[in-house]
């Protein structure tokens, strides 16, 4: 049985049907070549799209405006190529085999295939924002990969390091996932002839949506470590990456737990809640209510952000909101 906000996310969904097949249709234009590889990224892409909330999000920001779309499925399809060409190249860092239920590249045609195919689709985004001839929009995108690259290095340099901090954590998760949302939101604010000011507090919003987004994705990885999901899981700590759980575990253990701990950690296998040690210093320190603050912190700011907003039909952004935090409660309820 669907919830409200299931419902209302398809209905959302449903709404931009049209628009999302356009953007779709924009993004196999730019990544077809002759190899074949690429028409098999394709036909991956077509069977295992996920919800596309970047698409959503830009379409959402030009209906809550009131701004004509016809530019909204051009400048979605640049923001959701960023995000395709960076998982590719993810995939092949952590080692992941399986994404939405699908074979990942690196799982099909190896690590250089997979690089490659996501250096194919960064060529593609820089193609399609020159097509909309606004620099500011290329130095927007320029800065962005930018940053996220730098959110991967950050990344890579902490792994395996029990010394990481909620703040190094959070450092790195802004670069990597919210900096995109962040560029979403601002370029669709800017494209709906919105003021400097808009633009702004809408970035905002991206920036604490993202971060919600990756800290309920995190939990899941720690949650559901070794279940039957549609992503590998339990991976974070395989690959040496100390999410926002593992790091409050850490702080509030006490010297002996601690080293017990950092075993699990240098094991180099996939753990979480499904290794009994994990378990007991979770329950034991009440991690689920700390996650839980944390998200509820973002969860104000992003809220606040769309308050400011004059003039502004904000539901649907709110929808969004609503699913990743219905999102999180599923998981502790499971926990």
């Amino acid at each position: 049985m669907q919830t409200a906000t299931e419902k209302s996310l398809k209905d959302v969904h449903e709404k931009y049907s049209s628009l999302l097949d356009e953007t779709n249709s924009l993004i196999r234009q730019h990544i077809l070549t002759l190899a074949p590889q690429s028409k098999q990224l394709d036909s991956t892409l077509e069977a295992s799209r996920g919800k596309q909330l970047r698409p959503l999000f830009t379409y959402s920001i030009f209906h809550g405006f009131g701004s004509q779309t016809e530019k909204a499925p051009h400048l979605a399809a640049i923001f959701e190529s960023i995000h395709v060409a960076s998982l590719l190249h993810d995939d092949v860092i952590d080692d992941c085999h399986l994404r939405r239920n699908m074979p990942t590249m690196n799982e099909i045609y190896g690590s250089g295939v997979a690089i490659l195919l996501g250096d194919l689709v960064f060529v593609a985004i820089y193609r399609l924002a020159a097509a909309l001839d606004e620099m500011w929009l290329i130095q927007k995108v320029n800065e962005t990969i930018h940053v996220l690259i730098e959110g991967e290095l950050l990344q890579q340099q902490r792994k395996f390091d029990e010394k990481s901090t909620e703040s190094d954590y959070k450092g790195i998760i802004s670069r990597k996932t919210a900096s995109l949302l962040e560029l979403c939101c601002y370029a669709s604010a800017k494209y709906s002839g919105q003021n400097e000011e808009s633009a702004i507090q809408l970035q905002n919003f991206g920036k604490n949506f993202g971060i919600i987004f990756q800290i309920v994705d995190d939990w899941a990885d720690f949650c559901r470590s070794r279940k039957d999901d549609h992503k590998d899981r339990g991976v974070d700590i395989a690959n040496g990456f100390l999410t926002l759980p593992w790091i409050l575990l850490l702080e509030k253990c006490n010297e002996q737990e601690k080293d017990s701990l950092i075993k699990v950690i240098e094991a180099q296998k996939p753990a979480g809640l499904d290794n009994p040690l994990v378990q007991n210093l979770s329950d034991k320190y009440d991690i689920p209510k700390l996650i839980h603050d944390r998200i509820s912190e973002h969860y104000r700011s992003a809220s606040d952000s769309l308050n400011g907003l004059a003039d502004f039909d904000d539901s649907e952004l709110r929808i969004f909101l609503d699913f990743v935090m219905a999102e999180f409660n599923k998981i502790l309820v499971s926990v």
